[in-house]
């Protein structure tokens, strides 16, 4: 899967009320057991093509391992993960059972906080495999998908942030590549380097960086991780959106665009075209960027660790299939959801220079091997060392209110890039906004 991480507009075929468009939506393989044997039934988000396409391969590859398991595949629609996972309750709740879901890290604390997973811990510790998987993943991953103390589940892919930078760019300003101990001080003078009016009219045609208007993920968390903070408490019970690393990593992006050395943040989509047309210097995403540029046969691009501010923690996301409480068959389950991360399903994440995979796989063996069969970018064994040698932002701030959680931390950063609000009173607004959306 893409890991999307991005806002996704959907549409079913049938888009009534809530439990008519999931009932509608239900498609796939039949539904009934193989002939004398057994059944599992799995809901994924159903953000478009790439989500059917990738969880039908996994599903058909279990099955032909498994000749009498039949696994049947059930979309859900949602306008963006915190729908899906409203309305996948939702459907629990109207009495169907099904045993796994598909779930990204923002969703951990949602199907654990509404008790809708059973953790993995007893299998972790029994399970004569796991400990070879887990000793394959990196512990930043596993983390990522604990809450107090349960393992939500086994990540199979994942992205982290890091800065793309266009090479040839660099080049004709004459700009060695960064180094990953570059500090702000040095990302801000070269951004102000690759900023240009090329076409003389006294406005900047080409900026030396900007992010993505439609996320956090991709947008602000890799800064305010870096200046040590988070938009919430460690038990993600409080917002935590006016502390002083919060409004330096906001001040600091407000002060590029203010500068000219930046423009307003924008969608990803615009923030890919730009990049590509030259206008874009650098910005900041996830391995998905490379299922854009390498089919289009634009290839000069690398990347890099975000600069160090008063700490660097990498800033991530992942994807699993967790074992719902639904689930009539949990043991089988978990069979499912290990075959997830095994050697067969992992290699399709890496991909091939002409058809790049657009997440890193979780096993660390397999995401080593990205830089031997030669998929772009050259730095991309930076991926997984990000993730192995530098601490990571955990917990990623996602609680189970999460969708208007970040819409609302969304509409007041606008505000503020956009000036109408000064950087502290709309955080200060933020955070008003956010405290009655921010419980346990």
């Amino acid at each position: 899967m893409d890991i999307p991480y991005r806002k996704v507009a959907l549409a079913c075929a049938t888009t009534a009320m809530a439990a008519t468009a999931l009932a509608g939506c239900s498609s796939g393989s039949d539904s009934s057991a193989s002939p004398g044997g057994k059944s599992l039934e799995i809901v994924y988000w159903n953000y478009g093509p790439a989500a059917e396409s990738g969880n039908k391969a996994t599903a058909d590859a279990f099955m032909k391992a498994h000749s009498d398991v039949k696994v049947t595949l059930t979309p859900v629609t949602g306008e963006n993960w915190g729908t899906y996972y409203a309305n996948v309750a939702t459907l629990i709740a109207s009495g169907k059972h099904p045993d796994l879901m598909v779930i990204s890290g923002e969703g951990a604390q949602f199907v654990h906080s509404n008790t809708l997973v059973q953790p993995i811990n007893k299998y972790l510790d029994k399970d004569s495999e796991a400990k070879t998987l887990t000793g394959d993943i990196a512990k930043g991953l596993i983390d990522g998908f604990t809450v107090k103390g349960d393992v939500v589940t086994l990540a199979y892919g994942w992205n982290d942030m890091v800065v793309y930078y266009n090479t040839d760019l660099f080049k004709k300003a004459g700009i060695e590549p960064p180094k990953p101990d570059w500090t702000w001080d040095d990302f801000k003078a070269t951004a102000k380097r690759l900023t240009a009016d090329t076409n003389g009219d006294g406005k900047p045609d080409r900026y030396g960086f900007t992010w993505a208007s439609n996320e956090i993920f991709p947008g602000i968390m890799p800064w305010v991780a870096n200046a040590g903070g988070n938009l919430t408490s460690d038990d993600v019970c409080q917002a935590t959106a006016d502390t002083p690393q919060v409004t330096k990593a906001v001040t600091f992006l407000n002060d590029m665009i203010t500068q000219e050395i930046a423009p307003a943040p924008m969608p990803m989509s615009d923030v890919f075209t730009r990049f590509q047309n030259g206008q874009i210097a650098m910005f900041g995403a996830g391995r998905w960027p490379i299922a854009t540029f390498l089919p289009a046969g634009f290839k000069s691009f690398d990347i890099q660790l975000y600069p160090k501010g008063d700490t660097y923690k990498t800033v991530f996301g992942g994807a699993g299939y967790p074992i719902l409480k639904s689930s009539k068959n949990p043991d089988l389950a978990w069979e499912y959801q290990k075959f997830t991360v095994s050697n067969e399903i992992e290699k399709q994440y890496v991909g091939t220079p002409d058809k790049p995979g657009d997440s890193i796989p979780s096993r660390r063996s397999v995401a080593q091997t990205i830089s031997q069969v030669g998929v772009p970018p050259a730095n991309s064994d930076l991926y997984y060392n990000s993730i192995d040698n530098y601490p990571t932002l955990v917990p990623y701030p996602a609680p189970a209110k999460y969708s208007t959680f970040e819409s609302t931390v969304l509409r007041h950063l606008q505000q503020i890039f956009a000036g109408e609000a000064s950087v502290s009173d709309g955080l200060k607004s933020m955070q008003s906004e956010l405290s009655s959306i921010v419980t346990c």
